[in-house]
């Protein structure tokens, strides 16, 4: 253990006047000051940084907020764990008194620069030109202050922005508080999240129904967590998440929950979440986020973003401020129960009409089925190609968007 006289040489950070006592080790003290020299020059990754690292004198990163993973060390009365933080993990001693140390900073400097690069998450603003969509990169991480800006968290594994941003457009579309039109006219922010794998889903199944342990994407979280609290005094802001960007919303949602943030005057909708949209409906609850009539949607093959749906109705039947009616509540549930009935059916009409698109292979048992169903499609004709086509955009979206829409 460290005596009172190696304390008194540490350089305290945070705690000198109110809240615990935050001191950094000599070790750490150099990349921390690096921190603070990025941040007086406005790089707001840095201050997001050196903001988290100051909060430990509050207290409330080791108790309420998700960005927290515990580590396995306790001697005593202390206790290590990492905080991360967007482009650095600290490590962090709790001692017996209360008071934090930072041990080690782990900190990539040139963070700002792989933003740029479309390497780490950001914002970007999306404009509609010559019947494509292009981006431009936001250095302050802030939304446009226009009233009724729209914002879109996606989701990962679309590629560039740019093909992120064209590829997402249809689904902001269906936000019931924007139009594609209006999209195109005004343009959109675009908070991006790059990543090999999607977010959430059954392969996922872990992160897919606990959003807020996903620790692979914190860091764009704590990102958005700000973007959001910056725009707080913007009239009429929406936030769309769509697919697994349900999962950084809700992780940005419970940061700001965390630190009674209230956004009431912005509104929040989930295009097909692959996360557990009971989870997010309780964090826009406790921001005093607008609801609208459809907090979100999910199609009948969508288990993650369906499977909760009883909870998220009884949730907002619970939320007097949720103008959310007994009534509604009983349409849901009737719409919850044929998703259910619907989705075998469906997923088998989307396997034929895929099999015959795109040549994909099959296993023996299936075989008969496909055969069934691609002759019941024959003799039905576009009754049954449209509901195919329909089972096929709601199984794999991004694949029926890039190999099948348009070719109808």
């Amino acid at each position: 253990m460290f005596s009172n006289e190696t304390f008194t040489r540490e350089l305290r950070i945070a705690g000198s006047t109110a809240g615990k006592p935050v001191t950094i080790t000599p070790q750490a003290e150099p990349i921390y000051h690096e921190l603070v020299k990025k941040a007086r020059k406005g790089n707001y990754w840095a201050q997001t940084t050196v903001n988290g690292l100051h909060q430990l004198a509050s207290g409330r990163l080791h108790q309420n907020n998700i960005f927290i993973k515990p580590g396995a060390v306790h001697r005593g009365g202390t206790e290590e764990f990492y905080v991360i933080l967007p482009g650095c993990k600290a490590t962090v001693e709790k001692l017996e008194s209360d008071t934090f140390r930072v041990l080690y900073l782990e900190a990539d400097l040139d963070f700002f620069e792989l933003q740029k690069q479309e390497i780490k998450p950001g914002l970007y603003s999306a404009s509609h030109k010559d019947d494509e969509w292009k981006t431009k990169f936001k250095r302050n991480g802030s939304v446009d202050k226009i009233q009724e800006r729209r914002v879109a968290i996606a989701d990962s594994n679309y590629g560039r922005v740019d093909e992120t941003a064209d590829a997402i457009f249809e689904n902001l579309s269906e936000a019931p508080f924007t139009t594609g039109n209006t999209l195109k006219r005004t343009g959109y922010d675009l908070h991006y999240t790059p990543q090999k794998e999607n977010i959430g889903r059954l392969q996922s199944y872990r992160y897919a129904i606990c959003p807020l342990d996903d620790e692979r994407i914190h860091e764009s979280a704590i990102l958005l967590a700000r973007t959001m609290y910056n725009a707080r005094k913007i009239e009429g802001v929406g936030w769309i998440a769509e697919f697994g960007g349900s999962a950084v919303l809700t992780q940005a949602m419970k940061i700001l929950a965390g630190q009674n943030v209230k956004l009431e005057d912005h509104t929040v909708y989930m295009h097909r979440p692959t996360t557990s949209p009971n989870e997010a409906i309780k964090q826009a609850h406790k921001l005093g986020l607008q609801i609208e009539r459809n907090f979100s949607k999910s199609d009948m093959t969508d288990w993650v973003g369906n499977q909760s749906q009883l909870k998220v109705i009884v949730n907002r039947l619970k939320d007097a401020r949720d103008n959310y009616k007994w009534s509604h509540a009983a349409i849901d549930a009737i719409t919850y129960g044929k998703s259910a009935q619907g989705l075998a059916a469906s997923g088998v009409a989307a396997v034929a009409y895929l099999s015959g698109l795109a040549g994909m292979a099959i296993s023996a048992p299936a075989i008969p089925a496909v055969l069934t169903l691609v002759g019941a499609v024959a003799v039905s004709g576009a009754g049954a190609l449209k509901t195919a086509n329909n089972a096929t955009k709601s199984i794999a979206p991004k694949f029926h968007n890039k190999h099948i829409k348009g070719r109808l």
